[in-house]
């Protein structure tokens, strides 16, 4: 078991949320939601400035997605052994002696995508709040207000996007184990030997203990997901029409870092129906096989469970989060898109 637990280890997420959550470390999670609260109060106070319609808009929507990401944490630290559990759940029952070396392969990759992106997008942000406090105080000789102000909004926003990150994480987390089940029923492909009920019975059982596991993160992150879903569909398009109103470099760089950070979330929640989806042909090229009655049964019970393509994260239990539906929110995006000069003229007035 320990063997396999170090083996296993790459899988799980990793990042300061989540040596926080294996350590137990009560502190930094406190901290850090505390933090964010702070952020999210400085951010309701601004509400009162007069401003534009669009600056309105705009500090809402952080206070707003400072506060939950706060209560987000805490629930982290609420539900640190549930969370656990899940991270352990399917090596303690899958019960595969050794890691595919794919999925190393797959973690290194997307985890240097995921960082990358991140401090761009980061670095993005920083940029452009820099940009905003001075317009703020750019009149104005209080450079230590404008500092301090400054700096304690770069380290809320880099508690926001580590706590992104741990959510993308556990994202890679779910894929990885649906990675292992495909090898193994690659395997199953490429021997020699004849298949067996037996056979068909370990890699469907794989499949299921991997469906479990989605099952019980996807429970854990439901309010995140919601959230997250329904927070940044309405701050990318408005990002996006306030860009096309106003183009200068602060509206078309927050305007690109949205979007990058709203593409690159989504597409690693949809990406974990693609995997529980795509074994469907190698499942079926089992029947070419045999001439088992009972394992073609077997076999069909197996296919009949990956068509119902209900596997991954859904958003409050509604739907499936899935290719489908990034493409039904691609033609969302296009519809407001050809609104676009309406509401941007809107936003000018």
């Amino acid at each position: 078991m320990d063997k396999m637990d170090s083996q296993f280890a790459i899988c799980k997420p990793t990042g300061i949320f989540a040596k926080g959550l294996y350590s137990g470390r009560t502190a930094i999670f406190l901290f850090l939601g505390l933090l964010l609260y702070i952020d999210g109060l400085i951010w309701a106070i601004e509400i009162w400035n007069p401003m534009s319609t669009m600056g309105a808009v705009n500090t809402f929507i952080y206070m707003i997605t400072q506060m939950a990401c706060g209560t987000f944490i805490l629930l982290v630290y609420w539900n640190r052994n549930e969370y656990i559990e899940c991270f352990n759940y399917f090596e303690s029952n899958a019960q595969i002696p050794s890691l595919c070396p794919s999925v190393a392969c797959y973690l290194k990759k997307h985890r240097f995508i995921i960082t990358t992106v991140i401090s761009l997008v980061f670095a993005t942000y920083c940029g452009t709040t820099c940009l905003y406090m001075h317009q703020i105080f750019g009149n104005t000789s209080d450079v230590y207000q404008q500092i301090s102000i400054s700096g304690f909004r770069m380290i809320t926003l880099a508690c926001y996007f580590a706590y992104l990150f741990f959510f993308i994480e556990t994202c890679l987390y779910i894929q990885s184990c649906f990675l292992q089940v495909e090898t193994q029923i690659q395997r199953l492909s490429n021997s020699e030997s004849a298949l067996t009920l037996d056979d068909v019975r370990r890699v469907r059982r794989l499949y299921c203990i991997a469906i479990e596991n989605t099952e019980k993160i996807n429970s854990l992150s439901m309010p995140v997901i919601a959230f997250y879903f329904v927070i940044s569909i309405v701050e990318s398009h408005f990002a996006f029409v306030y860009a096309i109103a106003n183009p200068t470099g602060y509206t078309l760089l927050s305007c690109v870092a949205e979007l990058c950070s709203f593409s690159l979330t989504v597409y690693y929640m949809i990406y974990t129906n693609h995997l529980a989806t795509r074994i469907y042909e190698q499942v079926y090229s089992f029947s070419f096989r045999t001439d088992s009655m009972i394992v073609s049964k077997e076999i069909q019970i197996f296919l009949t469970r990956i068509a119902l393509a209900n596997v991954g994260f859904t958003f409050l239990d509604i739907f499936v989060i899935t290719p489908t539906c990034a493409t039904s929110l691609a033609t969302i995006s296009l519809t407001i898109a050809l609104a676009t000069p309406t509401l941007a003229s809107y936003v000018k007035a």
